[in-house]
């Protein structure tokens, strides 16, 4: 199945008025502030409403004038890098620098790289003038151990090394404006396909075991991602109907890969989500109140303890406590 609206329209710097797959439109305009026209969400704030509360989300939303910056923290710079790398996108190495394992001291010595001493501050410093994120050694040869077990796949290779499962458009946004809620979305796909209607996402993990898969997409909420990707390919691509493929690889050796997909049911449940959560986003702007998970009830709400611990103290009551 091929798309019928494959046209990409160059961003010309200006707020977004009209729906479209957007080009030239860096991951940190992206992120930022006035974007559109008007308020816009992505799969991320979606899915903190879902997960945690319109408080949560409110503090960090890039359309709140007081919001609060998210830290960089090395798993999310580990993260932009493979993808960045494995993606093929432009620039890796203007956006990250490798930190070297030691330094020259003013003495002349040669000393194991630290952050204690001004030389190494000041590289840092520098680096992050440029705009460039810095990762650990080790941190870059994982890299290259998951990008030698990736292009090893048969679903990442394909059939001859040009139609493998993370092919596609990529660098692309997905912009278009929700009626029911008034909002204006925005989903980044890895890839966009241009032969089919399967979407495939790169994730690095810990462990691509069956059970701690299952659980990562739920914690993670990717089946909800997955699922705003899809209403992005309905409303701006003209998709009826997609697949949602996962192409999870772990962070250390041996940087195994397992490649899932998404069944309808769950990308079902995650349009729900996503449908609630913007619904709530756009009651909360209304009425200017963002509020956390317990609400603003004036009375206590009665707690119990889990049923799990009841049953492990009571047995261990009647057992004498042994």
């Amino acid at each position: 199945m091929k798309a019928p609206r494959l046209k990409t329209v160059e961003w010309n710097g200006m707020p977004i008025s009209k729906p479209g797959m957007y080009s030239r439109l860096s991951l940190t305009r992206y992120h930022s502030p006035g974007l559109c026209i008007g308020p816009s969400v992505s799969s991320g704030g979606l899915r903190r409403i879902a997960g945690l509360s319109p408080a949560h989300f409110y503090c960090t939303w890039t359309e709140n004038p007081n919001r609060i910056e998210r830290k960089d923290t090395p798993a999310l710079i580990f993260g932009r890098a493979a993808h960045m790398l494995f993606l093929g996108e432009l620039y890796f190495s203007k956006l990250f620098c490798v930190q070297p394992d030691e330094y020259i001291s003013n003495s002349g010595e040669v000393k194991d790289w630290t952050y204690r001493a001004n030389y190494c501050k000041e590289w840092r410093n520098d680096m992050h003038r440029t705009g460039r994120a810095v990762l650990k050694t080790e941190d870059y040869a994982n890299l290259v151990g998951m990008a030698g077990t990736l292009s090893k796949h048969p679903i990442i290779h394909g059939t001859n090394g040009n139609d493998g499962a993370l092919n596609g458009m990529i660098e692309r946004s997905l912009i278009w404006h929700d009626k029911a809620s008034g909002l204006w979305c925005k989903a980044r796909p890895d890839a966009i396909p241009t032969d089919s209607g399967d979407f495939v996402d790169l994730k690095t993990t810990t462990s691509v075991m069956w059970l701690d898969l299952q659980r990562t997409i739920y914690e993670f909420g990717y089946h909800q991602q997955a699922a705003f990707v899809r209403m992005a390919a309905r409303e701006v691509l003209g998709f009826n109907h997609i697949t949602f493929t996962l192409v999870f690889v772990e962070k250390e050796a041996p940087w195994c890969v397992r490649i899932v997909s998404l069944k309808d049911a769950d990308l079902d449940r995650g349009e729900k989500q996503n449908r609630a959560a913007l619904d709530t986003v756009a009651r909360c702007l209304k009425a200017d109140a963002w509020p956390g998970p317990g609400g603003d009830r004036e009375d206590a709400i009665p707690i119990e303890l889990p049923a799990w611990a009841q049953e492990r103290i009571d047995d261990r009551l009647e057992h004498g406590l042994s």
